[in-house]
């Protein structure tokens, strides 16, 4: 199937935008006691630039605080692109509605349910929100977790079945003349018993910010996120992957970087200037999850300038109706390197990163409508040999109340194309099929979970992955995840590379992870 093909029938199988409805509500999480909602209302407000709000609801017998937004597709994206885990959800004030909205939410006076931030206000995007005191305002927050991952196996050259780790961040944000100039400052540190190349320290984010009439300037170090599917990040390109926090490509590093947001009515336009390059985090020889023994202190650079490159990348981004679309060109280095085979003088091999210098053109769209939402991310590419295009596409379908309970039930299906085939070195997806269930319990704790499985529909190798959460109270959080490698063969060497079966180094590697968080 081509690329081409594959756009063409994610459009015809759409809906009709215009016959689409959004939810009600963007939910970012449920709180028993008020001021905790309020503290992540307003740690939200000032991520998403808009107006949030704090939400009395009661089921008869427990009452606590949801803290929502309007289902802005601005916001949705914005929220998304600060790493913010939100949901949608459809309101009933009618406690005798349907099963599964059984949940009224009760109107509590303005002053206590809008978060009025002294000296914040929405940016010139959202005209419709108040202005407020002049004041400045700052929030410090902290997080502390510990974090164990126990594999079945031992690995391929004898690596521990048991790694503990724990890791500490902060976050200071700080925000005066009425809003319009903040700064923030986000530094993480994990330290892992085995694995020494995984104990490290980032910068996640140091950035200034101003806000204008109708424009943002952001200088320093930030985190962004492009995309909307499930699976796989394709398009999502500005940061580095931090490889050593997890194997899916969602934890990413600090990337210093100027931005300029041109806010219009036709959309916004992102200007940036990334200067500096972060390479890519790998596991050492103690680690797990390490495809191959990587030589990270003798990485190699097509640019003359090596990591003090200047890249540059223009993105617009808009929304008509319940279709939210975003389309960017990005020239510099590429965050996904080359592994160049090197003797390591002992009979063995090293693989050397090698970072070419690539130009990417990308595109990335959603359209919901009403329990449906359809995805697509395309990209094309050239710099490492000739131009290539890989896409996903794909849909989420929630089933509101399923089995007549208050919990929602998201089937998702997504399929992956690369149009090099067995060439594609740095991804497993090349023509692969998804499957996912996305359950949400909407209680109290915001209990959820994500079951996943992609197959390779030509070498039949599969990965099966599970993603949980729990709120413990007001100031915990419970994590849980896995994943299982499988249909690759376990061979003696993994370490040497195999179109036909890229997953064989990771064979030994299933692992089952719980992470318990404290929130300060």
């Amino acid at each position: 199937m081509s690329w081409r093909l594959l756009i063409a029938c994610w459009l015809a199988c759409a809906p009709v935008l215009h016959a689409a409805t959004l939810a009600d509500q963007l939910v970012f999480g449920s709180f028993q006691k008020e001021q905790k909602a309020r503290d992540w209302a307003q740690r939200v407000q000032r991520k998403v630039g808009a107006e949030v709000r704090v939400a009395e609801l009661s089921d008869g017998e427990t009452t606590w605080y949801r803290v929502v937004s309007d289902p802005d597709p601005q916001i949705a994206r914005q929220a998304a692109s600060q790493g913010l885990t939100f949901w949608r959800n459809p309101v009933s004030v009618d406690d005798s509605a349907e099963p599964g909205r059984r949940v009224a939410e009760r109107s509590v006076q303005p002053t206590s349910t809008t978060i009025e931030l002294l000296g914040q206000r929405a940016p010139a995007r959202q005209p419709q929100a108040e202005a407020l005191s002049p004041q400045s305002v700052s929030q410090l927050d902290f997080d502390l977790g510990f974090q164990g991952r126990s594999f079945p196996h031992s690995g391929y050259i004898g690596q521990e079945r048991f790694h503990p780790s724990f890791s500490v961040q902060l976050e200071y944000y700080r925000a005066w003349e009425d809003d319009r100039r903040s700064f923030t400052f986000t530094p993480f540190f994990r330290y892992d018993i085995e694995d020494s190349e995984r104990t490290h320290g980032d910068i996640r984010e140091l950035f200034y910010t101003h806000v204008g009439d109708d424009w943002d300037l952001h200088v320093g170090v930030r985190r962004l996120f492009w995309g909307v599917s499930e699976f796989q990040h394709l398009v999502d390109i500005v940061n580095q992957t931090d490889l050593v926090e997890n194997v899916d490509g969602e934890d990413k590093l600090g990337q210093p970087m100027v931005q300029l947001s041109l806010v219009r009515d036709w959309g916004i336009v992102d200007l940036f200037a990334l200067t500096g390059f972060r390479e890519r985090t790998f596991a050492g020889d103690q680690g797990r999850l390490n495809v191959l023994p990587i030589d990270t202190d003798d990485a190699t650079y097509e640019s003359s300038a090596e990591e003090l490159r200047t890249d540059a990348a223009v993105r617009w981004s808009h929304f008509w109706g319940p279709l939210e679309f975003g389309v960017y060109h990005f020239s510099g280095t590429s965050r996904d390197p080359l592994l160049i085979p090197t003797p390591d003088g002992s009979g063995g091999l090293l693989y050397r990163p090698h970072y070419p210098v690539i130009d990417q053109t990308g595109f990335d769209a959603q359209a919901i409508a009403g329990d449906w939402a359809w995805k697509l991310e395309a990209i094309s590419r050239s710099g490492y040999d000739d131009r290539y295009v890989a896409a996903v596409a794909g849909f989420e379908r929630t089933l509101v109340g399923v089995f007549g309970t208050r919990s929602d039930l998201g089937l998702v299906v997504e399929y992956m194309f690369d149009d090099r085939g067995d060439r594609a070195f740095n991804t497993l997806f090349e023509n692969d099929v998804a499957l996912g269930a996305r359950w949400r319990a909407n209680d109290l704790a915001d209990t959820e979970a994500l079951l996943g499985l992609i197959w390779d529909t030509d070498s039949e190798e599969y990965v099966f992955s599970l993603e949980a959460s729990r709120r413990l109270g007001d100031n915990w959080g419970l994590y849980l995840e896995g994943r299982v490698f499988g249909g690759g063969d376990d061979i003696a060497l993994p370490y040497l590379l195999d179109p036909d079966n890229k997953s064989a180094a990771l064979q030994r590697d299933d692992y089952i992870q719980l992470e318990l968080k404290r929130f300060f």
